[in-house]
């Protein structure tokens, strides 16, 4: 493992980084003097006020205060970035971007920018991790990466905090993109890449919907937090899927072409790497920081909420790959694939299934209809049969009473039977009073 720096904190300041849970993307304000890590399961964003300084004997660092800050706004924060020192914005996978003031014990909401609900369409998407530029008229950018739209997009930041408007910059090979960073240099834009498991990097003057990307680093299993380093000479990696962090180096700083790791380090421990490995994406490093006045590393993890290390040596030793690390990542591609290939065999064959299993439902129905058709049938003409035998029977009482009415009888009787209705009548009368 580098050597990590053990920093100074009073108890509180532990307490309250033991209180994080899951975290996300960390971020070094510009003067090196404030922190900021995104809590996702808390739905906070930690702000440390931290003194990093690099002696004869090494660097040294201590992390005087902590305070949790909270916005409506905050909705699963997943990233974040400073504009200046007081000023921050965050991304918000479960809403959209926020821009805060901080101020004494809190925060004062200036912007908040985010998607039509449940709109995938919508520019600002589960964005995921932002990053702050300056152009070169002197307008302050926001770059988010929009986690399930798999864009990159750039919107315009006011005088006031605003975000006022917004352009896809980067759509072409993305799957989850997970963070991005700027280099020094404001020229090249690096992407980190889920489901590619590769980091791609942009030049930032050619950005615009179906860009590719100039060069596309291989070596860590889920990339997360990336960083250029000082010179824009090396690119730091958080592996959220493994124990490491990667350093990729350009001779030229042009970051054109594939690329390996020239170093891996380990940050943490098997056991705390295990306590967070929830599944084969989870466990590792997330958010990463350089400090370029010191070379000192910041990391933040589930597990690992606030650790630092020292660069210098990695830096300074003749840059190689290490071998049994890349070749446990391709095999781990190897494996992974595979793996898709016989979860995508299975449910093809499911799928197949139930199909099959509906087919047959599906016939079962037909013949249970048909025969239920075919007994309505039988039932219908059975009643048509009945209601020929009552009409005709009807038929024959009518013509029967019509011969009675038309005979000599009838005729003869018509003053018997009228005597007998009046006589009826006159009794009915009687019982009736």
């Amino acid at each position: 493992m580098p050597h990590e720096i053990a920093f100074k904190a009073p108890g509180h300041v532990h307490d309250a980084l033991g209180a994080l849970a899951r975290t996300e993307d960390v971020r070094l304000s510009p003067s090196g003097r404030r922190l900021a890590i995104a809590g996702f399961a808390s739905g906070r964003i930690a702000i440390a006020e931290v003194e990093i300084t690099r002696t004869a004997a090494g660097p040294e660092v201590a992390v005087t205060a902590l305070e949790h800050v909270e916005s409506p706004a905050f909705q699963d924060p997943h990233g974040v970035d400073f504009v200046d020192e007081d000023v921050i914005v965050v991304a918000n996978r479960g809403g959209g971007v926020a821009v805060v003031r901080l101020v004494p014990g809190g925060a004062d909401l200036l912007a908040t920018t985010g998607p039509v609900p449940d709109d995938p369409a919508s520019l600002l998407y589960t964005p995921g991790s932002v990053a702050v530029r300056e152009d070169a008229a002197g307008r302050r950018e926001i770059l988010a990466c929009n986690n399930y739209a798999h864009t990159v997009t750039r919107h315009t930041l006011d005088a006031s905090g605003r975000l006022v408007d917004g352009e896809l910059v980067v759509r072409r090979w993305l799957d989850i993109p997970d963070g991005l960073a700027l280099s020094r240099d404001g020229r090249r834009l690096a992407v980190s890449n889920h489901n590619t498991h590769s980091v791609l990097v942009y030049h930032c003057a050619s950005l615009g919907g179906d860009v590719e990307p100039v060069g596309v680093l291989r070596g860590a299993r889920y990339p997360h937090g990336v960083r250029f380093g000082t010179d824009d000479r090396f690119l730091v990696v958080a592996d959220a899927g493994a124990p490491f962090v990667h350093i990729f180096t350009s001779s030229d700083g042009s970051w054109d072409g594939v690329a390996y790791p020239t170093s891996t380090l380990r940050v943490m421990d098997e056991e705390t790497f295990l306590r967070g490995r929830h599944n084969p994406q989870e466990g590792g490093p997330k958010g990463i920081d350089v400090d370029v006045r010191s070379n000192v590393l910041v990391a933040t993890a589930e597990c690992l909420p606030l650790a630092f290390y020292d660069l210098e040596p990695a830096l300074a030793v003749e840059p190689g790959p290490d071998e049994s690390a890349l070749t446990g990542y391709e095999l781990y591609l190897l494996e992974t694939g595979s793996d898709a290939k016989h979860a995508a065999a299975e449910r093809e064959r499911a799928a197949a299934e139930r199909e099959q299993a509906l087919c047959a439902e599906l016939e079962s129905l037909r013949v249970d209809a048909a025969e239920h058709a075919a007994r309505l049938d039988e039932e219908i003409a059975r009643l048509a049969d009945e209601r020929d035998l009552r009409d005709r029977a009807q038929a024959e009482a009518n013509a029967e009473l019509d011969r009675v009415r038309g005979s000599r009888s009838w005729r003869v009787t018509a003053p018997l039977r009228a005597g007998t209705a009046l006589a009826r009548a006159a009794a009915q009368r009687l019982r009736g009073r």
